[in-house]
């Protein structure tokens, strides 16, 4: 039996892609759970807004201030972790569609053909991915992700501590 692919075998090949296709696939997740993070700042945020602004009248004014700012930066930070963002202007990134919005069917369907016929260009291109999925998306959307946190934990810790000293 003779072997059809004389060049390079086919076991690094696929650890290869078996690789890429594994960082691709944790970078989504990560997207994902960063999106429900946001969305969950939002909601505590949006919740310790309406229940402030219910209860103004039993709140001393700098509490009920810090819990109004607070509550509002955090939802302003959750709203920009989940706004997406721009691509890379005059690169085609053939596996993000904000990068491939402007160019025809065919140009597309070219494109992508050339990008499988050449398994350098191919692996370029997941790499590419990969890398402004963790460097443009991922790294800007967990900083304004642990801000929306720390705008929320400061708000209730500071509500917290100037409601007790109220007591005193």
């Amino acid at each position: 039996m003779e072997q059809q692919n004389l060049g390079e075998p086919v076991l690094p090949r696929l650890l290869a892609s078996n690789a890429l296709r594994a960082n691709l696939t944790k970078h989504m997740v990560l997207n994902q759970m960063a999106d429900h993070k946001a969305s969950m700042i939002l909601t505590a945020s949006s919740l310790m807004l309406t229940i402030s602004v219910t209860q103004y009248e039993k709140l001393d004014l700098p509490t009920f201030a810090v819990l109004m700012i607070t509550g509002g930066l955090a939802i302003l930070f959750s709203i920009f972790a989940i706004i997406p963002v721009l691509h890379v202007k005059g690169v085609l990134n053939l596996f993000y569609f904000r990068s491939f919005e402007q160019v025809s069917e065919e140009e597309f369907k070219t494109a992508f053909k050339e990008i499988l016929a050449d398994k350098e260009k191919l692996y370029d291109a997941y790499l590419r991915e990969i890398y402004y999925l963790g460097k443009h998306r991922l790294t800007y959307k967990y900083i304004w992700i642990r801000n929306g946190l720390w705008a929320l934990l400061f708000g209730l810790a500071t509500a917290a501590v100037l409601t007790s000293l109220r007591f005193f």
